[in-house]
């Protein structure tokens, strides 16, 4: 009769120690909020009762963040005394994050390919050479500078270069206007090493007009140099 009443005796105990262990929000585990370093708040879930495992834990944080993404910041593994901890953590916060769209990255800008298309480009004496001279003015210059620019990456096979006068004075005197501009240019585009396989250098003079020389107007549009591009292939 003793042993019977020392066995339940035993057993009651037992039973007190395991009831000591459960927790106050649930019958597996605490859960509560924590106020981090930093003022963000975050969840705190123990699972300290002697038959839990750290699965426990793991699937309350699943169930607090449902469909967001759960972020640990820190847990406390089990380890008996003198031990090394055993990956097997009882207490984890946490921090439920919104999970972030997935950026689609832009499509890479196309790959501009160098025109290889005959192209014929004006200079207007008026605005790009000095009065009565051979002399480029800076806008001129750059004008040219932005053709040898939008030249790279092809070769040309010829670059015809053209000029061009008004009828104002005689022909011998245009025929050397037009030749000493139209030199200016080559050795402008030379200079600034354009691919070329050929250069024609040509002096018209007053010859080929595009517009009438009776008037102020035409006679500026007569004034100009020309450059005329063939053979262009891709280098």
């Amino acid at each position: 009769m003793k042993l019977r009443l020392l066995f339940a005796s035993a057993l009651a105990a037992l039973l007190v120690v395991a009831a000591g262990c459960t927790t106050a929000s649930g019958p597996r585990h605490n859960l509560d909020v924590v106020t981090l370093a930093n003022g963000t708040q975050a969840h705190r879930v123990q699972c300290l009762g002697l038959l839990e495992s750290s699965k426990t834990c793991m699937d309350k944080v699943t169930e607090v963040c449902g469909e967001r993404q759960p972020l640990r910041v820190s847990s406390i593994d089990r380890a008996m005394s003198g031990f090394e901890p055993e990956n097997d953590p009882r207490e984890i916060i946490f921090v439920c994050q919104t999970p972030q769209p997935v950026v689609q990255a832009p499509p890479p800008p196309p790959v501009e390919t160098p025109a290889t298309q005959p192209r014929t480009i004006t200079l207007n004496t008026d605005a790009n050479f000095a009065f009565d001279e051979a002399a480029l003015l800076p806008a001129g210059k750059e004008e040219l500078d932005r053709f040898v620019s939008e030249s790279e990456g092809v070769n040309i096979g010829t670059v015809v270069i053209s000029g061009h006068t008004d009828s104002i004075g005689s022909k011998a005197y245009n025929d050397r206007l037009s030749l000493r501009r139209a030199q200016t240019v080559h050795d402008y585009l030379a200079s600034k090493g354009l691919h070329a396989g050929r250069y024609d250098v040509r002096a018209y003079g007053f010859s080929k007009p595009i517009a009438s020389n009776a008037t102020a107007e035409g006679r500026a549009r007569n004034r100009r140099v020309e450059v005329q591009t063939s053979g262009i292939t891709l280098r």
